[in-house]
């Protein structure tokens, strides 16, 4: 099932969202608990063709990484959009954010700091690997 264009929080665990701490390009994500001064509302958007931009409302901010996908590679703020496959988890509002015909998906970072990065992780099908879209719209 493919997920509604929309407003939606994303949530790595139940208690962590992904978060925008600062609103410019080249910004880390981070996953961090709910927080009403930070950005953790998403614009999800499909292209009719099984990609997805996720950005941040009235901005011109993607969810992005730099350059080509690479393992490991931090996500980041950035205002060209960067495609991504949405692909079902095995439970009820999940899915994989990944990056199409590459084996990576959004994941946390293997950083050992905090607040925990987003980056690219390998995809090994572990169901911790996918985020919960709650729709806030």
């Amino acid at each position: 099932m493919s997920l509604p264009n929309g407003l939606y929080q994303i949530a790595f665990t139940q208690e962590q969202l992904l978060t925008a701490i600062e609103l410019r390009p080249g910004a880390p994500l981070v996953i961090l608990p709910p927080d009403g001064d930070l950005a953790q509302t998403w614009q999800v958007s499909s292209n009719g063709n099984g990609g997805h931009t996720i950005s941040l409302p009235g901005t011109p901010s993607q969810v992005s990484y730099d350059g080509e996908p690479d393992m490991h590679e931090l996500a980041i703020l950035e205002p060209a959009p960067r495609e991504w496959a949405l692909l079902p988890g095995t439970e009820r509002d999940t899915y994989f954010i990944s990056v199409p015909n590459a084996p990576m998906r959004l994941g946390m970072s293997l950083l050992r700091i905090y607040p925990p990065r987003v980056a690219l992780a390998p995809e090994y099908g572990d169901p911790y690997q996918a985020w919960t879209f709650r729709n806030v719209s």
